[in-house]
């Protein structure tokens, strides 16, 4: 304990320490003005403003010469008296969005059935009733015609599937289209009976995300590939923020940093930790400080376990000064109160959600994510004992990490399964992490073991080399 203290001590007191913690102040300083501020509207229309000149001119060189196409003279000229009426709204309204949607599709059948009375006039009946929900903010109409036509599609499908002519491939193709509509139903019961209007608000950010995930849980439902199971967690977790009312998608506050708080700041505490790693050691070589420290009656074994438990405490140290500064600065910036809002999982293994308050999260991210960067410590640490270059003992580890990436690119390209008995395709724990599982099919404990293994390995070799160190020459 003593030994500790006394590294601890000098660590806290090195220029290098008290400089890389100013250092980290100021990004999570920066790092929560970036979540602050970003904007985190996502519009679900397109703005057109930019080809309203260009329709413009087509239309008057048009009527002045009448010498041009036809069909493309009425698709501009719709879009010039949608595109009046449209702009009146915010780009992002749901008004906008329907005027340049549905009243522009059918003002173009309205211009070409022109010379077919009966064909205009009806046409005519419906622009004006589009027209006039839209401006009467009357959202429910569109719903309830979008669930009128969603019902008589199932309804035509349903028919069709009784065929019994058709070929198993036109059966599933189907049966696809089918879950696709009939999972649309819902959120549009779900508007209904919950009142919720087009917007941008949360909740309309949550049925847009389910409408997405939809076509590719129905395109790869019977293969359970990434993009199924990415879909099945989107149409879930989404599900839950309609069911509940609760904001999880929401990046602007302070729960979302903690979410993704080893997406921002593990590269720095892994910095960290290599510096204080590749330095405790070869730092007393390079300044003569060694002689004096083994000439203590302790074994040499007892003074570098010393040193290594202390690289450990204060990489944990690093970890909780990043957690408390977050706290404190993100409280700050954003408010406290998103921190009552749960973290959802869904669990593809077990297919349930899982909800976890967000320390409980970043707890397990903290434990899901110790391995890799204390492997990468102990291998600064490592070389500071064998090599005695505070700069290379830095280095390697992030060569390491380089390397890492192309030695996995190379086990998923060519499936060596020597390479995963190799520490980098198995330290990465946090795809174990609600039901997931590895991309080169490890499992937790192969994972656990081989980490062990290599862990242990550089110990042994570095308290091996330590022991047998000459310091005459010093």
């Amino acid at each position: 304990m003593t030994l500790i203290k006394n590294e601890l001590y000098k660590i806290l007191h090195k220029r290098s320490t008290k400089v890389f913690l100013i250092i980290a102040l100021i990004f999570v300083i920066l790092t929560n003005l970036i979540y602050r501020f970003s904007d985190n509207l996502v519009s679900f229309s397109t703005t057109y403003y930019e080809d309203y000149d260009v329709a413009l001119n087509y239309v008057n060189d048009y009527e002045s010469s009448n010498a041009q196409d036809k069909g493309l003279y009425f698709y501009y000229k719709s879009f010039i008296d949608t595109y009046k009426l449209a702009s009146k709204y915010d780009s992002n309204s749901w008004q906008y969005q329907k005027y340049m949607e549905d009243y522009w599709s059918l003002l173009q059948e309205y211009y070409r059935y022109l010379d077919e009375e009966l064909g205009a006039s009806l046409i005519s009946n419906e622009l004006e009733e589009t027209k006039n929900n839209i401006e009467n903010n009357n959202w429910q109409y569109f719903v309830n015609n979008d669930t009128n036509n969603i019902n008589e599609s199932i309804n035509n499908i349903k028919n069709t599937l009784n065929n019994s002519s058709l070929s198993n491939n036109e059966k599933i193709n189907y049966e696809k289209e089918l879950f696709i509509l009939e999972e649309q139903l819902k959120l549009n019961e779900y508007r209904i009976e919950n009142g919720v209007a087009f917007g941008n608000d949360y909740l309309n950010d949550a049925i847009n995300a389910i409408n997405n995930s939809l076509y590719s849980m129905a395109e790869y439902q019977y293969s359970n590939d990434i993009d199924y199971q990415d879909s099945v967690k989107s149409y879930y977790e989404n599900w839950y923020i309609l069911d509940n009312k609760v904001d999880t998608n929401n990046n602007q506050t302070l729960r979302s940093v903690f979410v993704n708080f080893f997406n921002e700041y593990s590269f720095l505490i892994l910095v960290f930790g290599i510096m204080i790693a590749g330095g405790i050691v070869s730092d007393e070589f390079n300044k003569g400080t060694i002689k004096s420290l083994l000439i203590i009656p302790r074994k040499r074994s007892k003074i570098l376990l010393a040193k290594y438990i202390s690289v450990l405490i204060m990489l944990l140290f690093i970890i909780g000064i990043f957690i408390v500064s977050e706290l404190l600065i993100g409280g700050i910036f954003m408010g406290f109160s998103s921190l009552s809002i749960p973290v959802v999982v869904y669990n593809i293994t077990d297919s349930s959600l899982e909800v976890l308050n967000i320390f409980g999260y970043l707890i397990l991210q903290i434990l899901a994510n110790l391995p890799q960067i204390i492997l990468l410590v102990t291998l600064a640490f490592a070389c500071s004992v064998i090599v005695n270059s505070t700069a290379f003992s830095i280095v390697i580890p992030f060569c390491g990490i380089i390397a890492a990436e192309l030695i996995n690119a190379f086990a998923l390209a060519y499936d060596i399964k020597i390479l995963n008995y190799f520490v980098t395709t198995n330290w990465d724990f946090t795809v174990y992490l609600f039901g997931g599982t590895s991309l080169f099919g490890n499992s937790l404990i192969h994972a656990i073991i081989v980490c062990l293994v290599y862990l242990i390995i550089m110990l042994v070799v570095t308290f091996i080399v330590f022991k047998k160190k000459d310091i005459k020459n010093i």
